[in-house]
């Protein structure tokens, strides 16, 4: 995301936050501007569009996008083909006082009503199971010419092998995009362009974006009956690190149950949900898998067995196997007590944070995943695997008007999804910490992105793929990237080699 831009969405989120009627934001100019509470920015009645200014923001503070005013499709259906998922993000069928519910029904009206369109969504398996199955079903169509779907939303591996399979258009090409604009991430725009064409984006048109950003929260309760300092003050400096959170998370361990074993059921000082959750460390830490080079080929980044990935590690090897101040697990059954307030430092999603803590009574702060050291410039936010990305079909009917919908989907979402999305599930139990919505701002502005990730089933998948093998290492608690790099750097490049010359096939 636009770092300028964020400073502006943030400071209005966080005005969101506070009640009607209190002090107005302050925008970028040093200007006030009358920025509603959180009863006028997530009425769920309100499905008109908001008037715009003279300054390019309508009349609630946020950026408005440039679409023709009398663009116009005249009642037309428009089809998305979208992947099934457990979250909220594409046909919200009536209002029904959720906040997140209601303001994607409000998205999905007002764009309508802005456009002339009828938006017609379906709605198919489309998950790490269903990948081939999902991407026959694009593939079908293109193939028969039979325009079925105007746009597609899928799981990142499903639009990677659509891109590799020639079935989806460069979307640098299409009329009404501006990826400029804040509501597109700019970091996907720019590691995912593939010889100057970008197949697939994402940013707020996609709520999973924001469920899936990889992060951390602290302890409240637990760091104060620890005598422990809250590490928020610290991340606002730059200085949070790893090191500096494996010092904070040492000597927390309680064996609660008394049964003398380390158990789900004790204290620990860092706790990560699920092993897909080590990713925050590797991406965090600024090392990809692979990138593309000057001249757009793809290449190996050369970073799985690198000096600093190894030093990663072991670190955590250490933590999570050789001490008892560190767990995890890859069944979420298993972190009942967990929730409960019994970890200092949590590795977690914000889709964990809304489905596992909204009921517990712990007081929690939210961080960046750590930086590798403090000479690295920037905090970096890994997206899990399970956020959506939006596409074009090759035989899309007409290409401008799918660019011209995914561009007011996106930028209605920046303007009502996004703030209902930071207030139910990252505002939750808040502590009351002004630096909360500054962490935030941290956390949503250094989301990162590597076409390893998108292309993993033709990078090895779960079999042999660089992602599943770094995790390997910490899950079994041996560090043998050096092993495994030299078994499989060979055909990574082989395959690597493949993806390239289908990229570069017209």
């Amino acid at each position: 995301m636009k770092k300028t831009s964020l400073r502006i969405l943030c400071a209005l989120l966080l005005c969101a936050m506070l009640p009607v009627g209190s002090l107005a934001c302050t925008k970028d100019d040093g200007q006030q501007s009358n920025t509603p509470g959180t009863t006028a920015a997530l009425d769920s009645t309100q499905t008109t569009e908001a008037e715009t200014t003279d300054d390019g923001l309508d009349e609630n503070g946020y950026i408005e996008d440039d679409l023709p005013d009398d663009l116009n499709y005249k009642n037309e259906t428009f089809h998305v083909l979208a992947w099934k998922h457990a979250l909220p993000e594409f046909d919200v069928e009536a209002l029904t006082g959720d906040v997140i519910n209601d303001a994607i029904f409000n998205r999905n009206q007002i764009v309508e009503d802005r456009l002339g369109v009828d938006l017609e969504f379906t709605v198919i398996n489309g998950n790490n199971a269903a990948v081939a199955s999902f991407c026959n079903t694009v593939t079908n169509s293109v193939q028969s010419n039979a325009q079925a779907y105007d746009t597609v939303a899928s799981y990142p591996r499903s639009a990677g092998s659509l891109a590799i399979n020639h079935m989806l258009l460069d979307m640098l090409e299409l009329e009404y995009l501006n990826f400029e604009q804040p509501w597109w991430s700019d970091s996907l725009v720019e590691l995912n362009t593939i010889y100057n064409k970008l197949y697939f984006v994402s940013g707020d048109i996609a709520s999973t974006l924001l469920f899936q950003m990889m992060f951390m929260i602290y302890n409240d309760d637990l760091g104060t009956n620890l005598g422990l300092t809250n590490p928020q003050k610290l991340a606002m400096e730059g200085k949070w690190t790893q090191d500096t959170m494996l010092e904070l998370a040492a000597n927390v361990y309680s064996d609660l149950d008394g049964n003398g074993l380390k158990s789900e059921a004790d204290q620990y000082g860092l706790f990560s949900f699920t092993h897909p959750n080590l990713d925050i460390f590797y991406m965090g830490a600024g090392l990809n898998y692979i990138k593309p080079s000057d001249t757009g080929e793809l290449v190996l980044a050369n970073d799985f067995a690198s000096e600093k990935s190894m030093a990663i590690v072991d670190k955590f090897i250490n933590i999570f196997h050789n001490s008892n101040d560190g767990y995890f697990t890859k069944s979420l059954a298993d972190a009942n007590n967990l929730t409960s307030g019994n970890a200092l430092l949590y590795n977690i999603t914000g889709q964990l944070l809304y489905n596992n803590f909204r009921y517990s009574d712990m007081a929690y702060s939210i961080l960046p995943a750590p930086k590798y050291d403090e000479q690295q410039e920037d905090y970096l936010t890994t997206i899990a695997f399970t956020h959506t990305q939006y596409c074009v079909p090759l035989d899309a009917r007409d290409p401008d008007m799918s660019a011209a919908v995914l561009e007011c989907m996106a930028s209605e979402s920046y303007r009502r999804v996004t703030p209902a999305i930071f207030e139910t599930t990252f505002k939750y139990k808040y502590s009351n910490n002004p630096l909360d919505a500054e962490i935030f701002d941290l956390i949503r502005a250094g989301t990162v992105f590597d076409l390893g990730r998108p292309f993993h089933d033709e990078l090895g998948s779960d079999t042999s793929g660089m992602v599943r093998y770094w995790r390997k290492s910490i899950e079994e608690g041996s560090n043998m990237l050096t092993t495994f790099n030299m078994a499989f750097e060979r055909s990574w490049q082989k395959m690597l080699d493949k993806i390239n010359e289908k990229l570069t096939v017209d």
